[in-house]
């Protein structure tokens, strides 16, 4: 059974069942209450009766001749009170008459006329005249076919109104569960639909829905998920064919020399020899890189932690630099703001982000201008920061969001003889991220750009 016709079926179920839980409560309730309302009603027919009867003895001072009264109470009542008595309630009433002595002295039916009124069953009333009994009203409700008719036409009634109204609410039910239904049901079709397209391969179907509840953040979910899957697998498409152009070259180069020093047309010279090492070490270092990032983004990078003083540190990375800062009139400065920190760090994985960044710092920094290396502590966060700056060309803003992307290149028309790999800042993000630390950047074109790396200090 579809969703649809199950949310349908529990509404229609629940609408019923309150529907036969209505009828079969009510039907006794009902009953009780009706019965309940005669009695009240008959009650005040006595009441009546009695206030006749005790008029009755105060206009002629006695009781004589009242049974002529009782042979004609319909017409007698009917017009003293309203004609309330004159109903067929009355017909069901056995009214009689006692006198000061307890004997019947009237009766309605003629059945206990001479008896003593306390053989007779019945509602007693004594009737009063100057507060003091002169006689005893008693009454004796009898179970016909009319009573008993008006309550089965009564209940009979208010059933089929009830029986009606659950009809009337199921079909109500069903229309409004089919709405509701259809509006629940029609995202989750969609996301099914959705579902099946991606697990057949096809990244690029988008669901598409309108109102913003708790479907919407979940198809959004989705999208966001499908987007995310899309981009992945047009990063493994773009890693495999950057892998297998970075392979490719230096191979090639190794191939074309070998054959030709095979076929005699270069010579096996101490120079050719060295190009070829370098290939050879070039395709090595490739290999390592991507060695490398897989452990660290597989979170299986061994690291060999030790205490390592920050400024130290970056005081030795520095150093290294400033023969090649020095070639291209380039101003290395250093402002080490925090005090002497001591960061449980793998100086060898930690060094590789730092001449990482600072090597692609150089390589798009102009002559005569600027890098400037900054470390600092945050008192919010608690953590080291070491930003890098420079005063380079910048980066496009259509490049900066995948900048630590595999074989990334700030520079799409730089060669391999310009630069490395593509994978330094994909490996400096691994690395830093695998010290539990974050790493961004901002640029701007013309401008520069800054590296700033955020070390957990644990203090």
């Amino acid at each position: 059974m579809k969703l649809l016709s199950k949310l349908i079926f529990a509404v229609t179920t629940i609408v019923l069942l309150m529907g036969l839980f209505q009828y079969f409560y009510f039907q006794n309730q009902i009953k009780t209450e009706f019965q309940q309302f005669l009695v009240n009603q008959e009650m005040g027919i006595v009441d009546r009766l009695e206030i006749y009867f005790e008029s009755y003895y105060e206009l002629n001072h006695s009781f004589q001749n009242v049974e002529q009264v009782l042979e004609s109470n319909q017409m007698m009542m009917g017009r003293r009170h309203g004609g309330m008595v004159g109903t067929p309630m009355l017909l069901n009433l056995q009214v009689l008459i006692a006198n000061t002595k307890g004997v019947i002295i009237a009766d309605s039916k003629q059945l206990y006329n001479g008896k003593p009124a306390l053989e007779v069953p019945g509602i007693h009333r004594d009737l009063l005249f100057n507060n003091k009994k002169v006689g005893e009203l008693i009454i004796i409700r009898e179970e016909d076919l009319i009573q008993q008719n008006l309550v089965k036409q009564f209940i009979h009634s208010t059933n089929s109104t009830i029986l009606l109204g659950t009809m009337i609410g199921s079909l109500i039910a069903v229309a409004v569960g089919f709405i509701i239904a259809k509006g629940l049901t029609k995202p989750i079709a969609k996301l099914l639909k959705g579902i099946e397209k991606v697990s057949s391969g096809d990244t690029s179907f988008r669901v598409e829905v309108n109102k913003k509840d708790e479907f919407y953040h979940l198809v959004q979910a989705f999208n966001h998920m499908t987007e995310q899957l899309a981009q992945n697998e047009r990063l493994r498409q773009n890693l495999m064919a950057d892998v297998a152009h970075e392979l490719r070259t230096p191979l090639a180069i190794i191939r074309g020399k070998l054959e030709s020093i095979q076929e005699g047309v270069i010579e096996a010279n101490e120079k050719e020899i060295m190009l070829l090492v370098d290939e050879v070490y070039r395709l090595s270092r490739l290999v390592n890189n991507l060695q490398q990032l897989s452990l660290a983004e597989a979170g299986k990078l061994p690291l060999n932690k030790a205490p390592l003083n920050v400024n130290q540190f970056l005081d030795k990375v520095i150093s290294n630099f400033l023969a090649l800062t020095d070639d291209k009139n380039i101003t290395l400065k250093k402002r080490l703001l925090i005090k002497e920190i001591i960061l449980p760090l793998d100086e060898d994985r930690m060094t590789q982000v730092i001449v990482n960044i600072l090597d692609n710092a150089l390589r798009h920094t102009p002559r005569n201008g600027e890098i400037t290396i900054l470390s600092d502590y945050d008192k919010n966060t608690g953590e080291v920061v070491i930003t890098i700056s420079d005063t380079g060309s910048g980066i496009d803003p259509k490049i900066l969001p995948t900048i630590f992307d595999r074989f990334s290149r700030t520079d799409s028309s730089r060669n391999r003889d310009q630069g490395g790999t593509g994978l330094g800042l994909s490996i400096a993000k691994g690395f830093v991220e695998a010290h539990e630390g974050t790493i961004s950047v901002t640029s701007e074109i013309g401008k520069g750009t800054s590296f700033s790396i955020r070390l957990p200090s644990f203090l």
